[in-house]
């Protein structure tokens, strides 16, 4: 839990804009905040070839591991 402080102005109206909508006031604001800053999508690794692979080669890598074992428990 976070305290944010606004001019009573500010919290007047996000209370009105949350009882508007039937939310709370937390619920209103991330409302907000995510529609003007949305949440980065989140990116995932993968595995990159300098030329095709077949499907034989991609099963190959798959099963190698990508990389250092050391990290594994």
């Amino acid at each position: 839990m976070t305290t944010i402080k606004v001019p009573k102005a500010t919290r007047d109206r996000l209370h009105r804009l949350a009882a508007a909508d039937g939310v709370t006031l937390a619920q209103e604001i991330d409302k907000l905040v995510s529609e003007r800053a949305p949440r980065p999508r989140p990116t995932t690794g993968g595995f990159r070839s300098d030329r095709p692979l077949s499907a034989e080669e991609i099963d190959a890598q798959l099963a190698s591991g990508f990389g250092d074992d050391s990290n594994r428990r």
